[in-house]
C-alpha cells in the first residue's frame, strides 16, 4: 500500500503510446512510471514513421482530496528539428482513492487529446530523440512529476519519406538522367 502525507499528492503509474495511423490507433503503449506494457519509454527505439506520429499517454494521479488543476503530457523533441509542447489529460475513471487521466477518454464522448508531432512541429526527415514527462497539480499544490528521477524519459524515432515520395524522387532523377544521354 502507498503511504503518503496526509494532503500529499501523487502521480503514479504512468503511461506514453505512439500511433502511426491516428490518435490511439494501432498505438503501441510504453511504461514510463508503470510497469503494466512490455516496454519502457526510456531508451526506446519507437520506430520509422512517414506521415503522422501520435503521442498520447494515461496516468494514475491522487489528489488527495484537493482536487485536480491540470495534468498534462510534456514533450521535448530534438534533432533534424526541435520542438516541444504540452498535451492536456482529460478525466477517464475513478478508483477510490485514485483517479486516472489520459488523452484519450473511453467513450465519454471528449475529443481525444493526443497529438500528430509530425503535423503539428512540420517535422521534415531525419532522426529525433524525444523526452516527455507528465506533470500535475492539486489546486493550492506546487506541481509533481513522473519524470524519471528529473531526467525525463527518453526515447528515439526516425521521419522518412513517404514511399510514393521516394519513388517520385527516383524516378525524376532516372529521367534526368536519360536525358542527358540523347
Amino acid at each position: 500500500m502507498l503511504s503518503l502525507p496526509v494532503g500529499a499528492s501523487t502521480i503514479f503509474n504512468g503511461y506514453a503510446y505512439v500511433s502511426p495511423a491516428s490518435a490511439g490507433v494501432d498505438a503501441t503503449w510504453y511504461d514510463l512510471s508503470g510497469t503494466a506494457q512490455s516496454q519502457d519509454f526510456e531508451g526506446a527505439d519507437l520506430g520509422d514513421f512517414a506521415t503522422t506520429l501520435w503521442l498520447g499517454g494515461q496516468t494514475g494521479f491522487w489528489s488527495e482530496g484537493n482536487g485536480v488543476e491540470f495534468i498534462q503530457l510534456n514533450y521535448s523533441i530534438s534533432g533534424a528539428a526541435a520542438a516541444s509542447g504540452t498535451i492536456s489529460y482529460a478525466f477517464q475513471s475513478y478508483s477510490d482513492p485514485n483517479d486516472q487521466w489520459g488523452t484519450d477518454v473511453n467513450g465519454l464522448n471528449i475529443t481525444d487529446n493526443s497529438k500528430d508531432l509530425i503535423a503539428t512541429h512540420s517535422l521534415p526527415e531525419g532522426d529525433y530523440s524525444i523526452a516527455v514527462w507528465v506533470e500535475g497539480k492539486a489546486f493550492n499544490q506546487s506541481s509533481i512529476y513522473d519524470s524519471n528521477g528529473g531526467s525525463n524519459f527518453n526515447a528515439t524515432f526516425t521521419v522518412v519519406p513517404e514511399p510514393g515520395a521516394a519513388a517520385l524522387g527516383l524516378l525524376g532523377t532516372l529521367m534526368l538522367l536519360r536525358r542527358r544521354r540523347f
